[in-house]
């Protein structure tokens, strides 16, 4: 039911709250995606040495763990309804046409990754005036850090409320909650702006209504704010992809930065000297200690004329130590994650097809679990498109189904022949046109072009004489021999 400006303001204020307490985190999974995290596990003495000299360097594996089931996770098209016929192919298409026109074949990518990132990204869908039904429904991806969604107690399939605030350049900030009936827009000046706002129109925290249609009504009855997650709990949070391997990127960067630091010191070992005479100052007869005398390099060379005078270097420390480290950090983060190791070993040797199709399980595995709940999201959002049309049937379709490429990689050879396996044991044309990978509307095209060259075939055989025995055939066994192959 409606609510009042007052009471709206309060959800916008709670909403808010919550939005801003998970800045923090946001910004710390970004960051460690980025390759942006600062040095830890340092020791005062390393610092003290080297000061902020390796803040900013990071070998980065964060990203590869959120990039490697992100690119797995392709959306091809939609199914509604239980069976293939007339009507659940033209909502098929119409879908089709909304995740097009939409441009989702590019942002649907941009939203799985986000999520992996940030734990969260949002889809919301709208569109220009949804009030008329030839309007054509938008879906665009929203960031974490910008938008939050509320659910009924106890249901987490249904959505209370949804809020989107974000910062323009303007010096104003901007807000607007999705009820089920309606939908408020604020504004309000940002902090340290300039601008300040009469107290007759602040309200609350700040937030005050736009001029432009501060509050309308929300034709889809539904919160238009959806919210794709990663790792979904029942009661915690959804935690980023790299979350679990985050200290192990932190010690791999520590293990790395010691083996630079080693390695500066064998290319320039540190050396010794005994029983070697000072030179001294003629006036004073004191020796004289000047560091340049000791600032060697591969043009200078040490001498001394005292015949008992030793010289020698310290032994360097062996690479090998930090990098058997390192591979263990690796591995580790590879286990946790289920990111295949030949995604961080560049160099793969006498490694058979089997075993690496082997060591993909994991991930392949964990991909297709993210699609199963993904998918739920992909479907809302298209039965919201529906809504915005004023199509109430298939807006309220439980059946709707999103239709995945394949999360694993196969050779186009093992996937034909697992299709062609598939067909003889009668599994139908079009389905087997989507295990291979086509969308929907390919495989309509494919259909139109089958029939095409059906129809071709019959033409040219309808004008084309069999030989009955004399080298001729009447129209009629024409005609009829046509008919069949149609």
């Amino acid at each position: 039911m409606p609510v009042s400006e007052q009471e709206a303001l309060r959800i916008t204020r709670v909403l808010e709250e919550k939005l801003d307490r998970r800045q923090a985190n946001i910004r710390e999974w970004n960051r460690f995606y980025k390759g942006e995290e600062n040095l830890a596990y340092a020791s005062d003495r390393f610092r003290a040495a080297f000061g902020g000299l390796f803040d900013e360097f990071s070998d980065n594996w964060s990203s590869v763990v959120c990039d490697a089931p992100a690119e797995r996770m392709t959306p091809v098209g939609f199914r509604f309804g239980p069976t293939d016929g007339q009507e659940a192919r033209k909502a098929d298409a119409t879908a089709q046409r909304f995740w097009q026109g939409s441009s989702m074949d590019a942002w649907a990518r941009i939203a799985h990754l986000e999520s992996m990132v940030k734990s969260r990204s949002f889809l919301l869908v709208w569109a220009e005036d949804p009030t008329d039904n030839e309007t054509e429904p938008e879906i665009t991806v929203e960031d974490a850090t910008q938008c939050i969604v509320e659910y009924e107690p106890g249901n987490r399939r249904r959505r209370k409320w949804g809020l989107k605030r974000f910062f323009d350049d303007d010096g104003y900030a901007y807000a607007t909650l999705y009820l089920r009936d309606q939908i408020w827009k604020w504004r309000r000046a940002r902090v340290n702006s300039g601008l300040i706002l009469p107290s007759s129109l602040a309200l609350g925290s700040g937030w005050h209504p736009r001029d432009d249609q501060a509050v309308i009504p929300n034709p889809l009855g539904r919160v238009p704010l959806l919210e794709l997650v990663n790792k979904a709990r029942l009661v915690d949070d959804p935690t980023p992809e790299h979350r679990i391997v985050m200290p192990l990127q932190r010690a791999a960067n520590k293990l790395i930065v010691d083996m630079l630091t080693a390695s500066e010191a064998g290319a320039f070992p540190a050396r010794w000297g005994s029983g070697i005479d000072l030179p001294k100052d003629p006036r004073t007869g004191q020796e004289i200690d000047d560091p340049e005398l000791w600032r060697l390099s591969v043009s200078k060379m040490l001498r001394a004329s005292n015949p008992q005078a030793r010289f020698g270097s310290f032994e360097a420390a062996d690479l090998r130590n930090f990098a058997a480290g390192i591979t263990l950090l690796i591995e580790h983060i590879s286990s946790l994650s289920r990111t295949p190791p030949t995604y961080f070993m560049g160099k793969v040797e006498n490694v058979s097809a089997d075993t690496l199709t082997a060591s993909e399980a994991g991930l392949v595995s964990k991909t297709r679990d993210k699609t199963l709940f993904a998918g739920e999201t992909w479907e809302e959002a298209a039965r919201l498109c529906f809504l915005v049309k004023n199509d109430t049937k298939r807006g309220n379709d439980p059946l709707a189904e999103t239709i995945w490429a394949p999360v694993e990689y196969r050779t186009e050879a093992q996937h034909v022949d697992a299709v062609a396996k598939k067909k003889s044991l009668g599994v139908p044309w079009r389905q087997l046109m989507e295990d291979l990978g086509y969308t929907p509307t390919q495989i309509t095209r494919m259909e139109a072009m089958l029939e095409a060259d059906t129809a071709r075939a019959a033409r040219a055989l309808a004008f084309q004489p069999l030989d009955d025995g004399d080298g001729q055939e009447d129209g009629a066994g024409a005609e009829e021999r046509a008919g069949e192959l149609v």
